[in-house]
């Protein structure tokens, strides 16, 4: 696959190709806990960013919705990879204890060593669904970098057709990028599920990124028939489930 600006997820100026993403449902009442783990944890993060291990690396806290049910995910975050070789060396080479020392080391003089070990050994995380995403299509960030605080939204979908990608790719994405020149939009991308764990869902087959602006003006009008027909058509291509809602909390890029 062709190298594009790949600003998934933590809308970096960074190439990258693959993205591990981690939905975490957490115990009730540890939202504390989690963030003084993601806080031990991203001294780990920002040391392998360092070391060439991974591209990026970011926290996003989901918005509940009306209807949740009891394993809908707190938090999202994101590991960014430049190659599924990357990724997949990561993941077979990584180490806790090396993790943990090297937390220790980074935190040394800011937090003792049994809070750290308290923090870790802490029964915070209720469940985790993992999964590996592969960039399909994207446009870059228009309008300024993100930042801790911004929100971005996404879909899941559902595959029903052979030429589902080549559609939302010419059909969808350049509704998005027109809306983006408009000042409307920041940026959209595509990405595909290639791996998951025991626990993440089974139907979807897709993943939808958009990052809106505050205000932002309704959609322009449809331009002509052909345009309308295609548009109209997206439920032969795909089922789409309920947009839903993240806000940056941390990464790697501030």
């Amino acid at each position: 696959m062709k190298k594009i600006l790949f600003l998934l997820l933590i809308p970096f100026s960074i190439s990258a190709q693959v993205v591990s993403a981690d939905f975490v449902v957490i115990n009730e009442g540890m939202d504390s806990s989690y963030h003084d783990l993601e806080k031990i944890w991203s001294v780990y993060h920002m040391e392998s960013i360092k070391k060439g291990e991974k591209a990026a690396w970011s926290v996003w806290k989901r918005t509940p919705r009306e209807g949740d049910n009891e394993k809908a995910a707190d938090y999202v975050i994101f590991n960014q990879f430049s190659s599924k070789d990357q990724h997949d060396k990561m993941l077979n080479s990584f180490d806790m204890k090396k993790a943990t020392s090297i937390m220790k080391n980074g935190l040394k003089g800011k937090m003792s060593s049994s809070k750290i070990n308290k923090t870790l050994n802490k029964n915070i995380k209720k469940e985790v669904r993992n999964y590996t995403l592969q960039l399909v299509d994207a446009f870059p960030l228009m309008g300024g970098d993100i930042k801790v605080g911004d929100k971005m939204n996404f879909a899941t979908m559902i595959q029903k057709d052979e030429n589902y990608e080549e559609y939302e790719s010419k059909v969808w994405k350049p509704v998005f990028q027109n809306e983006a020149l408009r000042g409307n939009f920041k940026w959209w991308a595509l990405t595909r599920i290639v791996d998951r764990n025991d626990k993440a869902y089974k139907p979807p087959t897709h993943l939808v990124w958009n990052i809106g602006v505050e205000n932002a003006q309704d959609f322009m009008p449809v331009s002509d028939f052909i345009d309308q027909e295609m548009r109209d058509l997206r439920d032969s291509y795909r089922e789409m489930g309920n947009t839903q809602e993240l806000t940056l909390v941390y990464t790697s890029n501030n």
